[in-house]
């Protein structure tokens, strides 16, 4: 039977995962994925069906635009809706694109977008911004790397920092990211924001001249929010991304509930000082 090739566009909430990436004897995005298509009947393994994936977030991040590419003899089987009743409630597909043999999910991809969201602990915005501004174009992001090997020079495209009621959402674009490059640029952010240091040191950071280690931001605040390709066309699953609004609402709950007792404890924390 003729094989044909099919892109998903995925999401997840990483919390509970060791990251995307499959690992011996740990819980994956990736594994979970692939249980899943197994079950669908869409392949037997992914090494056979070409599996390809945008990319490998890390521990504990999340995803709303992830994309996964295979082969499979059964494409009118790749159905979000269905594929989705296999996949646990903090992963889900919600839309699908016929896409060449040829296709690789990760090295087709022209453009990445991650977001983070920062806490608005009384950082100056401004200064975090004129930061910000200086990413637009080609910079080696050694200084925000934990890359040893590889290049380290990446295109990117736009970046922005922005208010959203009591927290700071940044969102930066590139071709790609170097591994942990978003966590560290969200540190340098904050550092700006909070006055520990200036935008010019911002600048000197960007510089292949300069060489200063900086921890990474925790994993929890980030999310892959969009993966692009040219002349792939996506087309959604509306049952599945509702159903996918409802898994997420209870996925998340808890973490509603705690933010709520946080909120209880400052007032009252406050109240007795």
């Amino acid at each position: 039977m003729e094989k044909s090739k099919v892109a998903l566009r995925l999401a997840y909430v990483g919390t509970e995962y060791a990251g995307f990436e499959a690992q011996p004897g740990r819980a994956t995005v990736q594994a979970a994925v692939v249980e899943a298509l197994r079950h669908s009947r869409l392949f037997d393994e992914p090494r056979a069906a070409h599996f390809t994936a945008s990319g490998r977030t890390d521990k504990g991040v999340h995803a709303l635009n992830a994309v996964v590419a295979f082969e499979t003899d059964v494409s009118e089987l790749a159905l979000p809706r269905h594929i989705n009743s296999y996949l646990p409630a903090e992963i889900w597909t919600w839309a699908r694109a016929d896409v060449p043999l040829s296709f690789d999910a990760r090295r087709d991809a022209l453009m990445r977008e991650y977001t983070y969201i920062l806490c608005d602990c009384q950082f100056d915005v401004h200064a975090m911004r004129e930061a910000a501004d200086l990413l637009r174009g080609v910079h080696d992001f050694h200084n925000f790397s934990l890359e040893k090997r590889r290049p380290t020079v990446r295109n990117v495209f736009s970046s922005s920092v922005r208010v959203s009621g009591n927290f700071i959402v940044i969102e930066i674009a590139a071709n790609s990211f170097v591994w942990n490059m978003m966590r560290k640029l969200v540190t340098a952010l904050a550092l700006v924001g909070n006055g520990q240091r200036n935008v010019a040191w911002f600048g000197n950071m960007l510089e292949r001249s300069h060489a200063e280690g900086i921890r990474s931001a925790p994993a929890s605040g980030l999310m892959l929010t969009r993966v692009e390709y040219d002349g792939v066309d996506f087309v959604e699953d509306t049952y599945a991304k509702k159903r996918a609004q409802q898994r997420i609402k209870q996925v998340l709950v808890h973490n509603s509930v705690m933010m709520q007792i946080l909120k209880r404890f400052n007032e009252r924390m406050a109240g007795t000082l």
